[in-house]
């Protein structure tokens, strides 16, 4: 016979099983990011295989994920069913500025809904680092590397 704490905590994975399946951010298929209206769209699955390669991921400044965060839509009934143990991935980003020279940056294409959650909860939140080519090879529409 079962506990009464061996039946609440089944209960709880229970709900939080039910909520998953629930939530309509919960979804499967393909997945991609886009960013700036798509005029960006990364490859997020590919991005995924590439740094299961084994590298370690690094703690992203507090800072660098409450921006990540601002700049997303961010749906607060996703959070809670999210697992901040998994890193996020970064890759590098190019694009002309309004000057009209070219600019390389970073922007996070996976993790989002972790990095808001590690934010509520305070914890810190980890990322894994793409190269410069690996980021090309996931980038499936938006400008590549600066023009020579």
């Amino acid at each position: 016979m079962a506990t009464k704490a061996a039946r609440k905590n089944r209960k709880t994975v229970q709900k939080n099983q039910d909520s998953h399946q629930e939530c309509p951010h919960c979804r499967g298929g393909e997945e991609t990011y886009g960013y700036f209206k798509r005029a960006y769209v990364f490859d997020v699955d590919l991005a995924r295989k590439i740094v299961a390669d084994g590298r370690e991921p690094i703690e992203l400044d507090r800072n660098d994920v409450e921006y990540s965060v601002e700049i997303s839509r961010i749906y607060p009934q996703h959070l809670d069913h999210v697992d901040p143990q998994y890193a996020g991935i970064v890759a590098h980003l190019w694009g002309p500025g309004e000057d009209g020279n070219w600019l390389h940056g970073h922007l996070l294409i996976d993790g989002h809904h972790r990095a808001a959650r590690c934010l509520r909860d305070d914890l810190p939140y980890f990322v894994h680092i793409l190269t410069e080519e690996e980021s090309q090879r996931v980038l499936k529409r938006g400008p590549k590397m600066m023009p020579a």
